[in-house]
């Protein structure tokens, strides 16, 4: 299909952060557009971080009382730039109507309040967000979606009717710094010596912010259900940004403080990765899940709650357990317990071998080439 050789390209998202799963993605995708000679124009209500070359950032100043108004009020700001320039194709990595291209990050709005009573619907908040899913989803749509996760994907397409012309299911997109290195085991003894934590101990690892989405308090929970002799020669890392002094107290009141450690958020993830011994993903929604396979590139065991949807994958590789639906606190505990006393080759093997036959790679390449098509279509109808 035709492409152009050179686009000007507009990425729009709410906040930039870089230890989020969102931000990295938009991050990869953005890079890789630059790379390939395009413009990019960026604009966000926030940055933080440093701003990448050859990137134009734009923090647009949204005003508003309330959260949702905040965001039409950048919804508003973004079309009076956007109506000032040129642009061939533009990306919203959240829900803004008019994009051309939303990478669909996040679940399905709709989804959330199906079986619910009908009196959420008076709630400005309720029809501020149903109204923008509808404007990027619904019949009266242009927008092409890109999809990161098959569930999510047949979701929408039920509650919408969104066509399949307007859906482009993407593979996972792991960045290739995270898959295992010849040298993982002295990366390990050496990361391991510089946290003060002996080869003999236990580590379990969580990777993400929103610490109550991540499922942190289940994880501290399950720590503290492990018999002594196992507990105390246990760590559990969770590196993310998030409530920490909450978790703390939860942490002090199970009487596990000295075994959970808040690291924050870190660019060093691949060295958390190799110096584990288990992932560690409890979360209560997730719509992929990425680290599950960054783990699983590492040739790290992962144990994770069956919504995320990147679950599937471990289901699949059979590189660690994946917990029933819905959530149980037990299960939680005894599989903690099962894989902190077992031999973990198998699913060390099974993971690596996973990673060297799946497509886990490609996301931000397919993205482009999607990104570059719609923008061809475009100029081809004007």
């Amino acid at each position: 299909q035709l492409v152009l050789d050179v686009m000007r390209l507009a990425f729009a998202l709410y906040k930039y952060f870089p230890f989020s799963g969102l931000a990295r993605d938009f991050m990869r995708i953005a890079t890789l557009a630059v790379e390939k000679g395009h413009i990019v124009d960026v604009y966000v209500m926030e940055w933080h971080g440093d701003v990448p070359p050859k990137f134009n950032v734009y923090v647009l100043k949204a005003k508003g009382w309330t959260n949702h108004g905040r965001v039409g009020d950048f919804h508003q700001l973004l079309d009076n730039r956007l109506g000032l320039k040129t642009y061939d194709a533009v990306i919203g990595f959240n829900k803004i109507p008019s994009v051309d291209v939303y990478y669909a990050a996040d679940p399905c709005f709709a989804e959330r309040f199906s079986n619910k009573h009908c009196s959420h619907r008076l709630n400005p908040r309720y029809r501020f967000n149903a109204n923008v899913e509808k404007a990027v989803f619904g019949e009266g749509s242009a927008t092409v979606c890109l999809m990161i996760s098959d569930v999510q994907m047949a979701l929408f397409k039920q509650h919408y009717q969104t066509p399949n012309d307007r859906l482009v299911m993407l593979p996972p997109g792991i960045d290739a710094n995270r898959r295992r290195p010849v040298d993982a085991e002295n990366q390990r003894k050496k990361f391991r010596n510089q946290l003060n934590i002996s080869e003999q101990d236990n580590v379990v690892l969580m990777v993400g912010s929103a610490f109550k989405t991540k499922g942190v308090d289940r994880a501290i929970e399950a720590l503290a259900s492990l018999p002594n002799s196992i507990l105390r020669k246990t760590h559990l890392l969770v590196v993310g940004e998030g409530d920490a002094p909450k978790y703390e107290r939860l942490a002090d009141v199970k009487s596990v403080v000295e075994h959970v450690h808040f690291m924050d958020g870190r660019t060093d993830i691949p060295s958390f990765l190799l110096s584990a011994d288990l992932l560690l993903h409890p979360a209560r929604k997730e719509n992929t899940g990425t680290v599950i396979l960054e783990a699983m590139v590492a040739g790290l065991p992962m144990l994770v709650t069956g919504v995320c949807g990147y679950a599937k994958h471990v289901e699949k590789s059979r590189a660690g357990k994946v917990l029933g639906v819905p959530f149980s606190h037990g299960e939680l505990n005894d599989e903690l317990l099962v894989m902190l006393t077992n031999d973990k080759q198998n699913w060390v093997s099974n993971a690596l071998a996973y990673a060297e036959t799946e497509d886990l790679y490609s996301m931000p390449e397919k993205a482009i080439l999607a990104i570059e098509q719609v923008a061809a279509r475009r100029k081809d109808a004007i």
